[in-house]
């Protein structure tokens, strides 16, 4: 299935994408196969079934990242 990452906390290891079903699936770091994700990435992903939910990411592939946008929008200036 593909899908859309929405939120992705590094810090946490944790994160969530939308599905091409509109259903949001959960991922955990462990799941990633050492892929690195961010809010927004397109993904492949295979979803699976556990005790604690039935919206599961596993076997995570990158298939587009966008470019990263500066978060304040501007270059930071350098001290004389």
């Amino acid at each position: 299935m593909y899908g859309k990452v929405t939120r992705y906390f590094h810090d946490r290891g944790f994160g969530f994408i939308r599905g091409e079903d509109s259903n949001t699936y959960f991922i955990h770091h462990s799941k990633v196969n050492g892929e690195y994700i961010d809010a927004g990435y397109y993904l492949f992903f295979k979803p699976f079934q556990n005790d604690r939910s039935d919206y599961n990411a596993k076997n995570i592939m990158v298939i587009e990242a966008p470019e990263r946008k500066r978060k304040h929008g501007k270059a930071r200036k350098k001290h004389k």
